[in-house]
């Protein structure tokens, strides 16, 4: 179906059409026949939430909460819109405010796992550990194959010297992801602090030679590279790495920092470096 024949259908032939798609497991058709309501003018929010979705795939978490924010004016008790919100605040730094709506979303479907994954990412992110644990672990009881829930209890297992526990999560989430970057991340500390160097090698291969890391990722994993040569006694190499690590952070947050309040900006840069102090080197955003 093109652009222009979708202008001549009502919004209950739109929305049926956007359930057809999704029916058949095809979402990209699914997400341009919204992005088709919407400019046709038609205001659902399901028509907001995947197209919401599509710009968070994209990484443009602003734009994609303004639109969350229309579809919640639209359906303020629908978990599944409030567990995007809390996604798309995390990815915009704002911690506080997606344990309110990951909250929120729990308190509508307890058993919603990814709820429980986006209030533990937001507990992680601002170094309540504890809680994080809770979360994460009641997002794998929920959905076993949460790959990326596993990796992030490795993640705070490793963070407080739990090695043989990072293991276990780790492994749990590469059967699931084998290519699992934040996994391979806390295998590769739990292998430096146990002076497994080549082992953290080659983990730390895996996730700098693939294009789909995030930069995050790819920050950590050089720190982590840094912290190896530094222990073999490559000092120079050492230093390369580290270097490597910072100008990448430096690259991702800048442009959050620059397009933020100047309240904004230093509230973000302290909320990063306190997460980071909370974890050892190595660990990724």
């Amino acid at each position: 179906m093109d652009r222009q024949s979708t202008t001549s259908l009502t919004l209950a032939q739109c929305v049926a059409d956007i359930d057809r798609a999704l029916a058949s497991g095809d979402t990209a058709q699914a997400v341009s026949l919204a992005q088709d309501g919407l400019d046709a003018g038609y205001s659902h929010p399901l028509l907001f939430h995947l197209c919401a979705i599509r710009l968070m795939q994209n990484r443009e978490p602003e734009v994609a909460r303004t639109l969350l924010e229309r579809a919640l004016r639209l359906a303020p008790r629908s978990p599944e819109l409030l567990t995007e919100m809390a996604g798309c605040l995390n990815a915009l730094g704002d911690y506080a405010g997606a344990q309110r709506c990951a909250a929120d979303a729990i308190a509508l479907a307890p058993g919603l796992a990814i709820a429980w994954y986006q209030k533990g990412y937001a507990h992680q992110m601002s170094t309540e550990l504890d809680a994080a644990k809770d979360c994460f672990l009641e997002a794998v009881r929920l959905d076993p194959r949460a790959a990326d829930a596993f990796a992030r209890l490795a993640h705070i297992a490793a963070g407080q010297g739990h090695y043989d526990e990072a293991k276990s999560h780790a492994a749990k989430a590469l059967v699931l992801e084998p290519r699992n970057g934040a996994a391979m991340l806390a295998n590769a500390a739990a292998d430096i602090a146990e002076e497994r160097l080549s082992a953290a090698q080659s983990q730390l291969d895996i996730v700098l030679s693939d294009p789909q890391a995030l930069p995050p990722v790819r920050a950590v994993a050089a720190a982590q590279a840094g912290d190896i040569c530094d222990a073999q006694g490559r000092v120079d190499e050492a230093f390369d790495a580290y270097r490597q690590a910072g100008e990448t952070w430096r690259t991702y947050y800048e442009p959050h920092v620059r397009g933020a309040k100047p309240e904004s900006a230093l509230a973000l840069v302290a909320r990063l470096s306190s997460s980071l102090e909370a974890l050892p080197a190595g660990q990724w955003r």
